[in-house]
């Protein structure tokens, strides 16, 4: 009868297995609930830079459309503004058939619209066109930068040097947490 007894005593689980197991499984849950965090944060940094694109892709197209707008010493799409976040384009009276724009004109309107959809859609939106003259046979062409600050990294905690290579340097100097859409529109 004694071995039967011995069996039965050393069925079950002891105390400090349990405490194991339950220490396990909330590590478990805590490296969950920081995937989870981490999901959301990339999430909402992926929807910035898409929605980033998506206004210098139809900034571009504007200036495409309206090349003559463009050009060096028109006073057209070339804005440099060294403060970030920039100021809104000055609004200029829309182009009605009976009084038409030129091209100038036409770069002032989109302009005028275009800076205010980026302040509207980024946080702390910000631009930057810059008229480059090409040379024979190197066309002319603008860049086009579009910033906005990550909130994310304004957090304590949060490093915020993730502005990389694609912003202006004066406005990296001036907020670190920059974050940029480049692009390069051939006239």
């Amino acid at each position: 009868m004694t071995p039967r007894r011995a069996r039965s005593a050393q069925a079950g689980f002891s105390l400090v297995e349990v405490l194991v197991a339950m220490f396990v499984v909330a590590m478990g849950i805590l490296a969950l609930a920081g995937l989870l965090q981490a999901s959301t944060r990339y999430s909402k940094m992926s929807e910035l830079r898409s929605t980033a694109t998506l206004l210098a892709n139809d900034i571009a197209d504007r200036i495409r459309a309206n090349p003559m707008g463009g050009e060096i010493g028109t006073g057209g799409y070339d804005i440099t503004d060294k403060a970030f976040p920039s100021p809104l384009a000055p609004p200029h009276p829309p182009c009605t058939s009976e009084a038409p724009c030129g091209p100038v004109d036409l770069a002032k309107v989109d302009l005028a619209d275009w800076t205010a959809r980026v302040h509207a859609t980024l946080p702390k939106g910000s631009t930057w066109i810059q008229y480059h003259a090409g040379t024979p046979p190197a066309p002319e062409y603008l860049d086009v930068w579009v910033g906005w600050a990550d909130p994310l990294t304004l957090s304590p905690g949060i490093s915020t040097d993730h502005s990389g290579t694609e912003c202006p340097d004066t406005w990296k100097k001036i907020e670190p947490s920059v974050r940029c859409v480049y692009l390069q529109v051939t006239l």
